[in-house]
């Protein structure tokens, strides 16, 4: 009786549409460890936070956008944590051993690899290196090569902003981390716009070479 009580109070907000798939937007990753929805959800949390860069931890995203009308609940259920987006800077060197900390080692002895997803570059890496030099090349979205001396402005969720999932360098901005609002919010903002659609096309990002 009180879940029924509770859903009736919610279910206008949960069925409110923010937008418009033409696709099913995936959290599933190729090859190279992008995905459609990943690199979707770091878009947006780049254009809430107004940065160069965002990333995006994998394990953040819970479900597809499915195709046809995208109701706030569906977006809820994306991004069910409540993490707000966090807005930092960061140099080129370490958003260089940020990248390397995709590679955590585990007690077992095995490596367990968390791929970001990522919003304003693009990241090319090789596994068969070791461990703190798989990261090959990263550059701007216009083909520039990250600057290692400069510093750009970074977007995240609080949770990897705060060291989660072992991205500690993060932390190592603390002194310029300002709290913008939800990351739902960033979503639904994004996926609303002005066109109420949803891009399906976001490019090659991440490459895996080796």
């Amino acid at each position: 009786a009180l879940v029924a009580k509770y859903d009736q109070q919610i279910s206008e907000i949960e069925n409110r549409v923010v937008g418009t798939a033409t696709t099913t937007i995936t959290p599933t990753a190729d090859a190279d460890g992008e995905s459609a929805l990943g690199d979707l959800i770091a878009d947006a949390q780049r254009a809430y936070a107004d940065t160069q860069i965002a990333f995006m931890n994998p394990g953040g995203i819970r479900a597809p956008i499915e195709e046809g009308e995208v109701t706030y609940g569906e977006l809820f259920k994306v991004q069910p944590f409540d993490n707000q987006v966090v807005r930092m800077d960061l140099t080129g060197d370490q958003i260089y051993r940020l990248l390397e900390q995709q590679w955590q080692p585990q007690a077992d002895g095995t490596i367990r690899a968390r791929i970001l997803q990522v919003s304003g570059i693009k990241v090319a890496y090789d596994e068969s290196k070791p461990i703190g030099q798989r990261v090959t090349s990263v550059t701007l979205e216009n083909g520039t090569p990250l600057d290692r001396t400069a510093t750009y402005t970074v977007a995240a969720n609080s949770f990897i902003a705060t060291g989660g999932d072992g991205f500690t360098v993060f932390e190592e901005a603390s002194d310029t981390q300002e709290t913008l609002g939800s990351d739902l919010d960033a979503l639904e903002a994004y996926v609303g716009g002005t066109s109420f659609g949803i891009p399906t096309d976001f490019g090659q990002r991440i490459t895996k070479i080796g």
